[in-house]
């Protein structure tokens, strides 16, 4: 008997914890959205092929003056996550970078950025592929994006009004 109900007390932790890590999966950016929820100004979706099915680390760049936007524009995705904390600490008030590890078949819609003391001059956008290529995009600005990642590249395009694509 007391056997029987430590396995019960088991199972019902192991479905627990399934449920919580399946609604993970989403994350917090996707989770409730609805019509009526902000605009949103950063959309990220991944094909289920993505990357040949495997994860793919995605920044997002924002730089507040024309010097680091040019620096920024001659790093390829490579290069970026190679040298991305040594220019974090160099530019803390001319950079903002939001990180994601997105795998294949996710969406992200976020209705706003962390705060970023500067105006973006220019917003990049790399990614970290197996494939070899820049996996770098550039806007001008500031203005909501909406990333497609597939098999061995993504697409960037920005969203009108901040409305969804």
């Amino acid at each position: 008997m007391r056997t029987m109900r430590k396995a019960m007390r088991l199972m019902g932790a192991m479905v627990g914890t399934a449920l919580a890590l399946s609604g993970c999966a989403q994350g917090p950016a996707t989770a409730g959205r609805n019509a009526d929820a902000a605009p949103v100004v950063l959309r990220i979706a991944a094909d289920p092929d993505a990357n040949g099915r495997r994860p793919v680390a995605v920044d997002v760049v924002r730089a507040g003056d024309t010097a680091m936007a040019a620096r920024l524009g001659s790093m390829d995705a490579a290069s970026w996550f190679h040298a991305r904390d040594t220019l974090r600490n160099e530019g803390t008030a001319r950079i903002a970078i939001v990180s994601w590890e997105v795998v294949p078949g996710q969406n992200v819609a976020l209705g706003s950025l962390p705060p970023f003391a500067a105006t973006p001059v220019a917003t990049f956008v790399y990614a970290l592929y197996a494939a070899p290529g820049l996996h770098r995009q550039r806007v001008d600005g500031g203005a909501p994006l909406a990333v497609r990642l597939g098999r061995d590249g993504f697409t960037l395009e920005t969203l009108a009004g901040g409305g969804v694509p």
